[in-house]
């Protein structure tokens, strides 16, 4: 009964089943730190210190799900690149037109994950970029919306670089997503469920999911390949 108990609260404070290697952990997290150093060196190029280090912040969010969870739909490129950018420019927005306040800043988040819905660009560490941007120090402040491009553009290309350098440098893989020739096979086969009827569920439930369609796909037929390999080895085991 202990057990239970333990396992029902693990599900409900959302503890995953992680099974993925002691490399891949270790990859992820080295990664993320190269990346973030070379981040907050071309940060401390045009920002002070302090600033340097807002940026960084805002972008060290983003480590993670360039690195840990490149296949994600929030970790590709447009999400990244984009949901940064309008963030920014919401932020400067805001701070231009109603001074630097916290409640300024907790509006910006809030109109940035709006725009970013809409531009289907939802990237989470934006929000920390659009209230860096209100809240930032005064060398953010005097850059206005010459931040978008230096250092923050400077910044996301460079990560993006990075990004697509490491992760297609391992088999398993693949970035962006797009590159994984997997998927774009299973999309020409035909199977019990298909791309539109995920695409039906997704809407029906009104749900944004870190994963895309074609992903849940290759997790679903890869689960049925190796159920089917399975019960056939079960089947063989019985006596004949």
């Amino acid at each position: 009964m202990f057990l239970s108990f333990c396992r029902n609260t693990a599900h409900f404070i959302g503890i995953e089943t992680n099974k993925t290697s002691h490399f891949e952990r270790f990859l992820s997290g080295m990664t993320a730190c190269l990346a973030l150093v070379s981040v907050y060196y071309l940060s401390s190029l045009f920002l002070s210190l302090p600033d340097s280090l807002l940026v960084v912040a805002s972008i060290g969010a983003s480590a993670v799900l360039l690195f840990a969870i490149p296949h994600g739909a929030l970790s590709q490129p447009w999400p990244f690149v984009t949901g940064h950018l309008i963030s920014a420019l919401i932020g400067i927005g805001f701070y231009q037109a109603f001074g630097a306040s916290f409640v300024t800043g907790a509006a910006a988040v809030g109109v940035s994950i709006i725009g970013m819905h809409y531009l289907r660009c939802l990237h989470p560490p934006g929000g920390s970029t659009a209230l860096s941007c209100v809240i930032g120090g005064s060398s953010i402040h005097a850059m206005g919306f010459e931040f978008l491009l230096y250092p923050l553009l400077i910044n996301l290309l460079a990560m993006l670089v990075f990004a697509f350098i490491i992760n297609n440098g391992f088999h398993w893989r693949r970035y962006p997503a797009s590159l994984n020739v997997s998927l774009h096979q299973e999309a020409h086969e035909q199977h019990l469920i298909e791309m539109e009827d995920l695409y039906h569920v997704l809407e029906q439930e009104d749900i944004f999911i870190d994963v895309s369609a074609e992903e849940l796909m290759h997790i679903y037929n890869a689960a049925r390949e190796h159920a089917k390999e399975h019960h056939k080895r079960r089947v063989a085991k019985l006596p004949r």
